[in-house]
């Protein structure tokens, strides 16, 4: 068990150090073009690839999707609760408390940890959480909401044209399925070490605060995860790959969106590092549970 969990940290480890090293020493890293390549074409492209040989049924793939929905709504009203309790400004904290980093973090752990068929459940995970978290998160952030962002998103459009496929029981053809599969390829290292990269230029101010904040969220997120799955009685990789993407740390484009509103964004900065620190620091446990 030990061997496993280490070969399945080891990658993200190495990766995400690379990023951390390459950012402190200064060397150029156009953050802004990776990140855009790894999520406007990469993961469209890993997307497509993985979901037209899906690994699971179709009605396993949306089955998660709805109970993973389930757990969007129950963070969002935990973590207006806590915000509350606590006397935080809603607008800033609701979307930091509620919405984790199932991409950089995320992917490659279900990957790692379940194979193929974790990185599809995960992949939809991932696409449920990236359109709540930038259409709610971001409307709690600036005060409106925007579907606008769903329909200019390419991982819709990547999904769309994998369901073709999917609905008509056609295999894409081998050009465009090798194409997708190359192109999807480059999505987790990239995101990883672009995760990395972010990690070694972010500032951690009010350290108590966002020390404490983070393990509530870390804790909020893992006993979610756990109640969900419980709730509607997931067992196997399921079960493993919700409780693992429930508990990751913050996810990265709240410190975007906190910088863009001027909602305290070097203390959001510093929940996005500390708990990214705690979350690797936790992981051999966490993995062990799931596993």
């Amino acid at each position: 068990m030990l061997a496993q969990i280490a070969s399945i940290i080891a990658p993200l480890f190495i990766c995400a150090g690379i990023g951390f090293i390459w950012g402190r020493t200064g060397k150029p890293f156009e953050s802004g073009m990776i990140t855009n390549m790894a999520l406007n074409l990469g993961m469209p492209a890993l997307i497509f690839s993985n979901l037209t040989k899906l690994q699971v049924p179709s009605d396993q793939f949306m089955r998660m999707a709805g109970i993973y929905s389930v757990s969007v709504v129950c963070s969002l009203i935990l973590g207006a609760a806590i915000a509350k309790i606590m006397r935080l400004d809603l607008r800033t904290y609701i979307p930091v408390l509620s919405f984790s980093n199932t991409g950089n973090m995320g992917l490659p752990l279900t990957l790692f940890a379940f194979g193929e068929e974790g990185l599809t459940l995960g992949i939809c995970i991932f696409v449920i959480a990236s359109i709540c978290g930038l259409t709610i998160g971001g409307g709690i952030y600036s005060g409106r909401t925007s579907f606008d962002i769903i329909y200019r998103n390419p991982l819709i459009y990547g999904i769309l044209a994998a369901l073709f496929f999917m609905l008509t029981d056609t295999r894409p053809p081998q050009w465009l399925a090798n194409t997708t599969a190359l192109l999807g390829g480059m999505a987790i290292p990239m995101m990883i070490i672009s995760l990395g990269v972010a990690m070694s230029r972010l500032e951690v101010r009010s350290f108590p605060r966002s020390a404490g904040l983070s393990a509530i969220k870390l804790l909020v997120g893992f006993g979610l995860g756990c109640g969900v799955a419980e709730l509607f009685g997931l067992t196997g990789v399921e079960r493993g790959v919700l409780i693992l993407l429930c508990s990751m740390p913050v996810a990265v484009h709240n410190y975007l969106f906190a910088q863009r509103y001027d909602r305290s964004p070097s203390e959001i900065a510093g929940m996005v590092l500390i708990s990214t620190a705690m979350s690797y620091a936790t992981l051999p446990a966490l993995l062990w549970f799931v596993l």
